[in-house]
């Protein structure tokens, strides 16, 4: 009876001691880094924590409210429900997964600000409709939901702004966005390989005259397909 008490009250006192882990501890313990992603300011526990700039690469995505799930951490994972606080960048939810073989992000829902996402390419932001993005091993695992952009050229009186759309899908070993315009006129691709390389272009149909003189200016040159601005980065 000595021996299960004693059992049964270490148990009690390693769960306790476990969920009162400090996030700040907690986080660096994972591979959270092979996700592109740093952090300026971690606080609070691993059950109720909070990690302040973000950072995706260059790119700022605000300040999130996280929990961790202790039986996953326990297998050397992690699996992190998060909620952006942001009121300016708007909501932003989902479930990061790292560790092990597997990683990347569950039932993304909300946007993320893209002018250091996709290499200086002229897209203000990049929204996501239950989206999941997966890698085991290094290779595309899932890519689901659904992806959106808004394309932002301004040159003098010439605002060309466009909304695409599109979905995600394994390629290969790399996440494919396949997005475009309502009128199909433009197009948006990319892919994102497990390492955090982004390849992709954008593609633009249009009649108006002067249109490639003004996107010149952006780096789009005339393609077979119309102009054309290839982009490449690391996250």
């Amino acid at each position: 009876m000595n021996r299960r008490w004693a059992v049964w009250t270490s148990g009690i006192a390693l769960l306790a001691a476990l969920l009162m882990l400090p996030l700040r501890v907690a986080l660096p313990a994972s591979d959270l880094q092979q996700l592109g992603l740093s952090a300026r300011q971690v606080g609070g526990s691993i059950w109720y924590g909070r990690i302040g700039e973000l950072m995706l690469g260059r790119q700022l995505l605000g300040t999130f409210d996280v929990r961790l799930d202790p039986g996953a951490l326990l297998l050397g994972r992690i699996a992190m429900p998060f909620e952006r606080l942001d009121a300016v960048q708007g909501p932003l939810t989902g479930v990061l997964r790292a560790g092990g073989s597997l990683r990347g992000v569950e039932r993304l829902n909300g946007s993320l600000p893209a002018a250091n996402l996709l290499g200086g390419a002229p897209v203000d932001a990049i929204s996501f409709t239950n989206a999941t993005i997966l890698f085991e091993d290094g290779r595309c695992s899932e890519a689901t939901g659904q992806i959106a952009a808004n394309l932002a050229v301004r040159f003098g009186p010439l605002a060309l702004d466009r909304g695409f759309r599109g979905a995600l899908a394994c390629e290969g070993e790399r996440v494919r966005a396949r997005l475009a315009s309502d009128a199909g006129t433009e197009r948006l691709e990319f892919f994102v390989s497990n390492e955090g390389r982004v390849r992709g272009w954008i593609t633009i149909r249009s009649p108006l005259p002067g249109l490639d003189t003004i996107l010149s200016t952006y780096g789009f040159r005339t393609s077979p397909d119309g102009l054309t601005l290839p982009f490449e980065t690391r996250l």
